[in-house]
């Protein structure tokens, strides 16, 4: 069977339909993927503004008189808004170690524990610091 140049019947229907369900799984993964690091981005974010929390919290502890450190609540809540969703951060006050120091100076290791929610997954942060009592 010959091939005559002039012939033009083109594609038949089941080429069409197999490239159009290519072109779909293809299109489909793509969203997939994109889905996927938008959620990976979203984490970053939420993350970053936990140590920024957890900064602001050990900022405002080394900020205050050394006696008042005992009286930072054991747990607070926080709210944030990380793009266009509300962000609920639960900061967790503890005092792991209290060391006295000579002369009248006294050490206090303290620890911040910013837990947060996504995706029915519990996230946290952890930030230790030393403050320590000055004369």
């Amino acid at each position: 069977m010959t091939m005559n140049p002039w012939d033009k019947r083109g594609f038949t229907l089941i080429e069409v339909l197999v490239t159009l369900m290519i072109l779909a799984f293809g299109m489909l993964a793509s969203v997939i993927g994109i889905m996927a690091a938008l959620d990976h981005s979203l984490m970053n974010e939420m993350r970053n503004d936990a140590m920024k929390v957890a900064q602001e919290q050990e900022e405002a502890a080394r900020d205050m008189p050394y006696v008042n450190i005992q009286a930072i609540p054991a747990t607070q809540a926080i709210t944030r808004q990380v793009r266009k969703s509300v962000v609920n951060y639960t900061v967790n006050f503890s005092r792991p170690a209290v060391a006295p120091g000579g002369a009248g100076m006294g050490m206090t290791l303290v620890q911040f524990t910013v837990q947060w929610q996504f995706k029915n997954n519990t996230y946290s942060y952890i930030l230790q610091t030393i403050v320590r009592q000055m004369k």
